[in-house]
Parts: C-alpha cells; sequence; structure tokens
C-alpha cells in the first residue's frame, strides 16, 4: 500500500477535481468548475463553493502544478474583496485540510 505523500505526488489536477466535486456533493454544497477553463477569463479559480457558511474560491493543482501569474493575480483581487481564495493540492486532500474547510463551510450558520 502506497503511502498518502506517494499517492498525493501521482495525483492528477482532474482526480482532485472530481474528489472535491464529490465531497462537496456529500456535504449538499453548491460546486462550479467551468467546463471548459479555455473559454474562461484567465486566472479564474477551478472550483467555487457556494455552502451556508459562505463562499470560498479554490485553485486546484496537482502537488507540482504552478500557479499562474493571472491565478495569482484574481486570488489577491478576492481577498482584496474580502472573499477566501487559495490553492489546495493533493497533499491538502490527504491532509484532512479540505474536507475541514468544506465541512466549515456546509455547517457555519447553517440554518
Amino acid at each position: 500500500m502506497k503511502a498518502p505523500a506517494a499517492i498525493a505526488s501521482q495525483m492528477t489536477e482532474a482526480k482532485l477535481q472530481e474528489t472535491v466535486r464529490q465531497l462537496c456533493k456529500n456535504l449538499g454544497l453548491f460546486h462550479y468548475h467551468p467546463f471548459d477553463s479555455r473559454r474562461s477569463e484567465p486566472g479564474w479559480p477551478d472550483s467555487v463553493v457556494i455552502g451556508y457558511g459562505g463562499i470560498i474560491f479554490r485553485e486546484l493543482k496537482s502537488e507540482r502544478g504552478v500557479v499562474s501569474t493571472d491565478q495569482r493575480q484574481v486570488g489577491h483581487m478576492i481577498r482584496a474583496a474580502g472573499g477566501s481564495w487559495g490553492v489546495w493540492r493533493p497533499s491538502d486532500l490527504f491532509a484532512g485540510t479540505i474536507a475541514a474547510e468544506l465541512a466549515e463551510l456546509a455547517t457555519r450558520g447553517a440554518r
């Protein structure tokens, strides 16, 4: 059995995206991912997740994936506007960071 670090190092961005989508579905969160990023504005985040606790914008990258200048600029603008922007990688999945952020989004302020 492979260690989480070895699995994370081999996980593609597409597999991470699918895993995030499924986690959101399981928690009753609305998840948006552009169908074809080539037709989106440069730098738009891979995932926008909405729950009772707010809205978050996340860029998804493989362990070695590089955040582009446009992605950093959009992230800066989101944060400057008071939004939550960050980068998730497979190691964040295996560390439980992604699940914890999504669970908080699903429950914080829930009615």
